[in-house]
């Protein structure tokens, strides 16, 4: 496969790294719209079958000839959501297909929703192409790991509650710090949270529904309603699901920094005039915090990615905490980068190789938990993210009567 990653934050920059080392990779094409970003990062690979190109997500045009002129056939967008819609028409133009790892949030701002990206299924169909959406971490394993219940743990899903915690420390740091893109943390956290209950969509207020969760490894942590794209696209793919929602481990600082911003409405993304200059409030808060990449090496601690899936097996009620751990310091030890990043960068890795291989095939657009799960998962167990379960009712880890299948040569 020749593949174009777009962006080169700490999520792209994982997501090229692996990609790089991917035996199925024939050509890897990084591009970035600050100069000099994407080429740092291909001398940092340093190999032959690996380029660089200054692009901007948001100009069709642009992107659709650096499809053509490489002759890519994948394009993973790891750039802002708010470039989805521009990137996935450049992908139909040059008859690519498309990746990406979020959408826009719940806010009616005028900016790209997964509504919007579904609207274009028709027309990835009629080109043959296919486009995957939110397979990232959380979204992305995060569904997968709802689709393999759904298909191995439970024989009716009810209810699939996505729980995400973190114990990082960053050494030198004490206060408020997103670990992934600040202007997308924001966002998530403070323009209310989409849940599916009662058959029909709520809107949630944000960083309301405190619920203190028993994370694996991890212990206890506090969560809150936080929008995600699972809450959205599970009760679309799972038929007779009575619960969907994600909810989000946040510190008290964390909390109440974002309570602030959202008070004096400096997640704001419009405009205000400040004397001469006008500026987005989010922006200027976006510009007072440190790169999510610049965070490696001096990150500690591990993040919990895990779907909580309910439901009835064999006539009784069960639960199921499917999840991966991943730590800082291995993330840097192997790829020189922090755990958040990397839980987020390697999946979509994984499910290139899949639809480049034909195990994940069709036409159109798709959220992940469409998907056979079993290659994926496979996969996933040698690409550095091993995965568990937790038996909710026992407390047992990966309980032997639980089929897991091997996972597959490296």
């Amino acid at each position: 496969m020749k593949v174009l990653v777009l962006g080169c934050g700490a999520v792209g920059t994982v997501s090229a790294l692996r990609f790089a080392q991917e035996p199925t990779c024939d050509q890897l094409v990084i591009a970035d719209a600050v100069p000099g970003r994407a080429q740092q990062l291909a001398d940092r690979i340093g190999r032959p079958h690996v380029m660089a190109l200054t692009l901007n997500a948001g100009d069709q045009v642009a992107v659709a000839r650096a499809l053509r002129e490489t002759q890519s056939t994948i394009l993973l967008n790891a750039a802002l959501p708010a470039t989805n819609l521009v990137v996935m028409r450049a992908c139909l133009e040059a008859g690519a297909d498309y990746i990406d790892m979020a959408s826009g949030g719940a806010e009616n701002d005028g900016t790209p929703k997964l509504p919007d990206q579904f609207a274009l299924d028709a027309e990835f169909r009629a080109a043959g192409r296919l486009a995957l959406l939110g397979m990232g971490a959380d979204p992305g394993t995060s569904n997968i790991y709802a689709a393999y219940a759904a298909k191995h743990l439970l024989d009716e899903v009810t209810e699939l509650r996505i729980r995400d915690g973190d114990n990082s420390v960053c050494e030198g740091h004490s206060g408020f710090l997103p670990v992934f893109s600040p202007w997308v943390f924001i966002d998530e956290c403070t323009c209310g949270a989409v849940s599916w209950r009662d058959g029909q969509y709520h809107l949630e207020e944000a960083l309301s529904g405190f619920e203190p969760f028993d994370f694996p490894e991890l212990g206890v942590l506090n969560t809150y309603y936080v929008d995600h794209e699972e809450a959205r696209t599970m009760p679309m793919f799972f038929p007779g699901l009575k619960v969907a929602d994600f909810k989000l481990c946040l510190d008290d600082t964390t909390w109440h920094t974002l309570k602030v911003l959202k008070d004096l409405r400096l997640n704001g993304k419009e405009k205000v005039r400040v004397g001469d200059v006008e500026v987005s409030p989010r922006d200027l808060v976006v510009s007072l915090l440190p790169e999510p990449k610049n965070l490696a090496g001096r990150m500690r601690g591990k993040t919990c990615v895990g779907t909580l899936a309910r439901g009835l097996r064999d006539g009784q009620e069960r639960a199921y905490y499917i999840y991966n751990i991943t730590s800082h310091e291995q993330a840097y030890r192997e790829l020189g980068v922090q755990a958040t990043a990397y839980q987020t960068g390697v999946p979509p890795v994984i499910a290139a190789r899949l639809i480049a291989g034909g195990e994940w095939r069709g036409a159109g657009v798709f959220s992940p938990e469409q998907f056979d799960p079993d290659p994926f998962m496979r996969l996933l167990d040698v690409s550095g993210m091993p995965w568990h379960i937790r038996d909710e009712q026992t407390g047992v880890i990966d309980p032997e009567y639980i089929w897991i299948e091997e996972p597959l040569a490296a």
